[in-house]
This record gives C-alpha cells, sequence and structure tokens, in this order.
C-alpha cells in the first residue's frame, strides 16, 4: 500500500531518512530581503535546482516568461532526487552559501529545512504572493505556509490520493463501488471479494521493511483531519483518529483480506500490471500515468474514484504530497526569481506550458478548471481521473504537517504497525508506546497532555 509520489517525480520521498513538514510551521519567518533583490528591473540571470519532470516544466516555460522579460537568462539545472535535499541542506548550513535563486522543494523537506535554517527562505508575502492563496488548493497552501500566514513556497506538483480498484474484479465478486461510502462498508466488500474471487483487498509490507509500509496509516488518519503531529507541531499519532486508522487495518488483517507482500517499486508494478492480483490501490494522483504507461494491457480494468470516508459524512480527500518553489534569502536577483515563479505557477499561461512540458499535477484552480483538463480516459473507460482530483481539491484538506522529526515519527509507526499485525498488539497501547517513544526522543509535547 503507497502513499507516496512515484520514482520519476518524488514529490514526497517517505524514507526513514526523510525529516520534513509542510504545514503550519514551528520556526521563525524568513528574513526580510534586502532592497536591492527585491526591488528592480526583471533582468539577469538566475539558476533553479530541480530534478528531471519537474525541470522539463520549468523550462517549458522559459521562451514564454522570456517573451515578457527578454533580458532574464535562466538556468534550470537538474540536480537529481534525493540528491538535491543533502545539496540544499549544505547550502543552507553554510548560512546560504552556493544556492541557488528557486528551489524545487518537497512537501516533507520544507519544514526541516526552515525549522533548523531560519531566515533562508524569503517570506514572499514580500512579493504579494498571499494574494494567490484563493487561487490554489486550500490544503496544498496551508501545507506551505508557515507561523503567522508566512508563505515559503508556492505549490507546483499537487498530488490528491487517487483510489483505484479493479473493474474486473469488484465485477467478477458482484460487489457494487459506487455503493461503498466508507472503510468499514469496503472491509465488508473485500471479504465478498476474498470468498468470490480469491483476490485480496490490498497488499501491505506488514514487517515495514520499506517506509511505505506507512501509507495506508497516513491516508487514514488524514481522512480524520490528522497525522502524526498537529499544526503546532505536538504529537498526535495516538489521538483517536490515529487508533481508529490502526485498528481498521488491524481488522482487516484479522478478516484475512491482506496480503503480504514486501514493498518496493517492482511489486508494485506487479499488482499494476496483474501479476499480484489486488482489489484495491489507493496511492498519489501520480499513478494514473504510470498505469497507462506501465501497465498497457490492464486498460479498462481499473477504475478510479474518490476515496471512501472514515466515517459517514467525512471527507473524501487526502493531499498525497508535492512540491513547492521557493526563493532562497541569499538569492542576489529575488526580484526576477519571483517573477518566473508566479509567472510559471500563479498565471494560467505559465501553467499550461509547465503542466504539457513535465506533467506535474496542479494546484491552481483556473488551471484546474480550464477546458480540456478533465478530459476522459479511455484507459478508465471512460472516467476522467483529472475530475476526481480536482473535487478532492476542491474540498477543504486538513494542513499535513510532518515537522522536522517526521523520520522518527513514521519508524515509531511502522514498529506499532507491525507489532499489531504480526503479533496482534493493541492498537491504542501501541500507539501510546509509539509516541511516548517520539516525545522522549524529541523533547516535542504530547498533544493529550
Amino acid at each position: 500500500m503507497r502513499f507516496t509520489l512515484n520514482k520519476r517525480s518524488r514529490g514526497v520521498a517517505v524514507t526513514a531518512a526523510a525529516i520534513a513538514t509542510a504545514s503550519a510551521l514551528v520556526g521563525c519567518s524568513a528574513a526580510s530581503a534586502d532592497t536591492s533583490a527585491t526591488d528592480g528591473d526583471v533582468s539577469g540571470k538566475i539558476t533553479i535546482w530541480t530534478w528531471d519532470a519537474p525541470g522539463d516544466g520549468l523550462k517549458a516555460a522559459i521562451p514564454a516568461f522570456q517573451e515578457l522579460h527578454p533580458d532574464v537568462e535562466i538556468d534550470v539545472q537538474d540536480v537529481g532526487n534525493p540528491a538535491i535535499w543533502e545539496k540544499i541542506t549544505t547550502g543552507m548550513a553554510a548560512g546560504g552559501s552556493g544556492l541557488p535563486d528557486v528551489l524545487n522543494i518537497g512537501i516533507d523537506y520544507m519544514g526541516n529545512y526552515v525549522e533548523k535554517f531560519p531566515g533562508e527562505l524569503v517570506d514572499l508575502r514580500e512579493f504579494g504572493a498571499d494574494e494567490l492563496a484563493d487561487d490554489f488548493a486550500s490544503g496544498a497552501w496551508k501545507s506551505g505556509s508557515g507561523a503567522g500566514g508566512a508563505v515559503y513556497g508556492i505549490p507546483y506538483e499537487v498530488n490528491a490520493t487517487g483510489f483505484f480498484y479493479r473493474t474486473d474484479v469488484f465485477e467478477q465478486a458482484g460487489v457494487d463501488i459506487d455503493s461503498i461510502e466508507t472503510w468499514d462498508q469496503l472491509l465488508e466488500a473485500g471479504v465478498t471479494i476474498k470468498e468470490k474471487t480469491g483476490v485480496n483487498l490490498y497488499n501491505q509490507d506488514k514487517a515495514a521493511s520499506a517506509a511505505d509500509s506507512a501509507g495506508l496509516w497516513q491516508l487514514l488518519t488524514a481522512l480524520q483531519g490528522s497525522f502524526y503531529f498537529d499544526e503546532q507541531g505536538e504529537i498526535t499519532m495516538n489521538d483517536e483518529a490515529g487508533v481508529h486508522a490502526l485498528e481498521l487495518i488491524k481488522k482487516a488483517n484479522d478478516l484475512g483480506i491482506v496480503g503480504d507482500q514486501q514493498g518496493s517499486w517492482d511489486t508494485l508494478l506487479e499488482s499494476l500490471r496483474g501479476e499480484t492480483d489486488v482489489a484495491i490501490m489507493p496511492s498519489g494522483g501520480w499513478m494514473a500515468g504510470v498505469m497507462e504507461n506501465e501497465a498497457p494491457d490492464m486498460a479498462g480494468n481499473w477504475g478510479v474514484r474518490l476515496p471512501p470516508a472514515v466515517e459517514p459524512g467525512g471527507i473524501t480527500a487526502a493531499v498525497n504530497g508535492g512540491t513547492y518553489l521557493s526563493i532562497p534569502t541569499e538569492s542576489k536577483n529575488q526580484r526576477t526569481a519571483w517573477e518566473f515563479v508566479n509567472f510559471a505557477l500563479g498565471t494560467l499561461e505559465g501553467q499550461k506550458v509547465v503542466y504539457d512540458g513535465g506533467g506535474m499535477f496542479p494546484g491552481y484552480k483556473p488551471m484546474l478548471e480550464s477546458e480540456g483538463f478533465a478530459e476522459p480516459s479511455e484507459y478508465f473507460n471512460g472516467q476522467s481521473p483529472n475530475e476526481i482530483f480536482i473535487a478532492e481539491l476542491a474540498q477543504d484538506t486538513p494542513v499535513v504537517n510532518f515537522t522536522s522529526d517526521y523520520a522518527r515519527a513514521l519508524k515509531a509507526l511502522t514498529d506499532a504497525q507491525t507489532r499489531v499485525l504480526l503479533s496482534g498488539a493493541d492498537p491504542q497501547d501501541a500507539l501510546d508506546e509509539a509516541a511516548e517513544q517520539v516525545a522522549q526522543q524529541t523533547n516535542r509535547k504530547l498533544a493529550s497532555d
């Protein structure tokens, strides 16, 4: 079960080494840029650090931007992912020395930079970025904002959760996917599917050999408006939502409808291609494109819909990662850097060429509402995956606050989950122990105290 981005874009790197956030960040807002950097003509050279697919999108925007500002030179550098994170960290640790004018930052890394290196990213409100807030999906915008409303990055790639399902498996089992409104109902359907077809509802890395094994818990918790930490950075992983999420996972396991499969890209592809059958696959919206490219023979056998709510009438959406464009305070050409970021991500003209060039799913509402963006897909039997994702991003999704201690919380959670799945531990007890462990390691408060 994956709740991460794909191998190519990797906007969220859910690994044990990932330490990050994107939400109401604990720490100081960025230092004010000097007037020489923020004022003046839009001219000169700017450099951008990114990686392959996002870089392709930004390169595509350069010609149109240069028509408006012919005296600007833009160098988009493919630093690589995950190499870019260490390189940014090194630059920030050196007081910003060597950093470019624009940084492509993953949602789960931004908070780490802001907390550990306060003042190294420009608060983009200095350029009026806060005026763009209503033009972006709320969850994505809030998850890139900081304390007091500071804006540290403009959403570039925004991924809603795609709830993909095997149409042929559900049809064979005689289960109407559209009748399923909650996860409890889904688990009941999973029992029927297993009895009628022998297919597991989903697969999970029960021993947590890969960090992706936490993906389902993160989704179920986010669907209840919670996460590992709250907006103040206090630990919430053992709150009612977190416990209920782990109870649902335990219930599915106890019902015998969960396959045990080590997490990896190769095993994911096996499931996509029907080599290892599963009935559902919650994942990032990017999975729609991966299915078409990597499993073309499965056309017509995969469908997509909003994820079921955890509770009746609950939200049916969750932000599943993304990236932002940010400007380091050490940039000597902040004005030009901002104008390019604003053009590429904050205008319909720019968004169209960026999307065509790189394929990153945008969070910019005018782009989502533009003609032709939500075209039906033959692969998905005439369904429109983009239409589903737009409906998710239109919901008031909660802030996803990773904090700089996400790696510790992730490890504690997966250990707790493994004890529940393999040893029958009680979800509440397991999560209470995990939360206490994180509190001792980080000196963060438990929100329940």
